[in-house]
Order: structure tokens, then sequence, then C-alpha cells
């Protein structure tokens, strides 16, 4: 009976790790250059691999139309992919 017990605690464990683990990947920051663009009232960031909706503070409408490389935390929301803004720079070429 000992045994079951330190088996079924060493699977909780290692499942719970497993979840803290995936999670920790998932909240990583990432870096996408695109343009700004107003669609409606929502500012969105097109880039070379689709469309991303931008939140935070450092979304702003002086940069629609301008390229700009995005850094943030993403995350996937009916079917959008929303980026919470950390910094965002104008690109020049």
């Amino acid at each position: 009976m000992k045994t079951s017990k330190k088996n079924i605690l060493a699977a909780l464990f290692a499942m719970m790790f497993l979840v803290i683990a995936t999670a920790g990947v998932a909240m990583a920051e990432e870096s996408i250059i695109g343009t700004i663009a107003e669609k409606g009232e929502i500012i969105v960031l097109d880039a070379a691999d689709g469309t991303y909706v931008l939140e935070g503070s450092d979304t702003t409408p002086e940069m629609v139309g301008k390229t700009v490389k995005v850094t943030g935390t993403i995350a996937e929301k009916d079917n959008m992919r929303i980026i919470n803004v950390l910094s965002m720079e104008e690109v020049t070429d």
C-alpha cells in the first residue's frame, strides 16, 4: 500500500511540474516585426505570419502605418492572436 501511495504522489508531482513548465513557455516574451494598422477601434500588427491584436499601455495610434518591432507575450483567444505589448519600436531600414 505504501508503494502505491508513493507512486501516486510521484505521478502527481510529475504532472504538476509539466503544467508549470508549459505555462512558463506559453508566457515567454516574443518579438514580432510588422506594420501597425487600425481595424475599426482596434489596433493590430500585420506581420508575415498573420494579424495580432495589440493590448497594453504601449499601443499607440501614432504608429499606424509604420513598420515596428513589438515585444510582448502572446495569447490566443477566440481564434485571435493577442499580444500584451511590453515594448514597441519603429523599424527603420
